[in-house]
């Protein structure tokens, strides 16, 4: 069978045949050099990608990097922190674990709070919301308000001082839902009623069903207790997390940093309606 080239080729047969002699080598040879390019390419793409996320997460660790955009309002936090840390009396609950850890020899920086469960997939997050924070922060629409609250007043230091009402939003809150949870598996999984505030979050349960052991009420021996850790735990449908009560930037001269009437006890009747037990109207202690 004869075969013919292109009438406007200037190629010799051999170009355009393969090893068998039916193909077109050199364009074949051309399309895989051109594959081969577009595969580099690709690796450095993702190589460059992987090493500046790398870079922004390496920066994050540094608490200079949440000062670098988020002004004022992180400033504030930063400069109550080290105000903390100088031996004064930390005048928040985030200042607070500046202080406590630092006394025992440990460093506090803001992304610890901030990251969840520092798992792939938590970093990924945190990316995704610094760079959503960046671009509101450029576009001057970022939260610059120090005390985020659902109040309108805050005491600071004995003086009563008006401020702007928030939802307290997040973004991902899960993010700083999991930060809470990386330090207090004590505090979630430590059994009894005394306690049934954080035992019956869903933080609590995901944690004892992943293996986590239960604690004891303290004061109890383990012959006691014994029925205690063989029931368990019961999974509650609720939608609170640590920050429905514990207020992380905001300035509160109480008792562990809790406005017990104002956000406590909201936060526990929303709990009993949400999970159809409990008490609607609830009583708690006063400062």
């Amino acid at each position: 069978m004869s075969r013919y080239l292109p009438p406007s080729s200037t190629f010799s047969e051999e170009d355009w045949l393969d090893d068998e002699g039916w193909g077109f080598a050199r364009r074949n040879r051309s399309l895989a050099a051109r594959l081969a390019a577009l595969g580099v390419l690709a690796l450095i793409t993702v190589g460059v990608a992987l090493g500046s996320a790398g870079a922004v997460l390496e920066w994050q660790n540094d608490d200079r990097s949440c000062l670098s955009c988020h002004t004022p309002q992180h400033r504030a936090y930063v400069e109550r922190a080290e105000v903390a840390l100088g031996g004064a009396i930390a005048p928040d609950l985030a200042s607070y674990h500046a202080q406590h850890l630092h006394g025992i020899g440990e460093t506090l920086r803001c992304i610890d709070c901030h990251r969840g469960d520092g798992g792939v997939r938590a970093r990924a997050e945190t990316l995704w919301l610094s760079a959503h924070m960046a671009v509101r922060w450029l576009a001057g629409v970022d939260d610059r308000r120090i005390e985020k609250t659902t109040l309108t007043t805050t005491i600071v230091g004995g003086v009563t001082r008006t401020v702007a009402p928030t939802t307290l939003a997040l973004f991902t809150p899960h993010l700083s839902n999991d930060g809470c949870v990386r330090c207090h598996v004590d505090t979630l999984l430590r059994l009894g009623m005394d306690n049934h505030m954080h035992n019956m979050l869903p933080a609590a349960y995901a944690l004892w069903r992943s293996g986590a052991a239960l604690r004891l009420p303290r004061g109890m021996s383990e012959t006691e207790g014994a029925a205690l850790i063989a029931r368990g735990l019961a999974s509650y449908e609720t939608t609170l997390q640590c920050s429905n009560c514990h207020q992380a930037h905001r300035s509160l001269d109480t008792a562990r940093y809790l406005d017990w009437q104002n956000v406590v006890k909201p936060a526990c009747e929303q709990c009993h309606r949400e999970v159809g037990a409990g008490p609607e109207v609830v009583n708690v202690p006063e400062e």
